[in-house]
């Protein structure tokens, strides 16, 4: 098991897990360590695809102050390049831990 951590921009998707080879996400944290309500947009993209409407997974996660949201129902299995992307509404207020498993 591996864990790749990355910061969440603020209203950008950017990539906060890129996939190389086949893996598995099997957890993702989303820490807000600011001290106000956050929300998070998490969307998977397919290998040279960007994130939209069409592929977002999560809308409007609403984070409080200090608090974490956990991602580990399912299991999401990744091809080489897929991404996982995430914006948040503030800056420097959220930090999204992956673990994942190669497959």
């Amino acid at each position: 098991m591996a864990i790749s951590n990355a910061a969440v921009p603020q209203t950008t998707p950017s990539a906060i897990y890129t996939s190389t080879n086949t893996t598995a996400i099997t957890n993702v944290y989303f820490c807000n360590y600011s001290g106000s309500t956050v929300t998070v947009d998490v969307y998977l993209v397919p290998s040279g695809g960007s994130a939209s409407n069409s592929n977002i997974i999560y809308k409007g996660i609403s984070i409080s102050a200090s608090n974490t949201f956990v991602m580990d129902t399912e299991k999401l299995i990744l091809s080489n390049g897929d991404t996982l992307r995430a914006s948040a509404n503030a800056a420097s207020a959220v930090t999204a831990t992956v673990s994942y498993l190669s497959v």
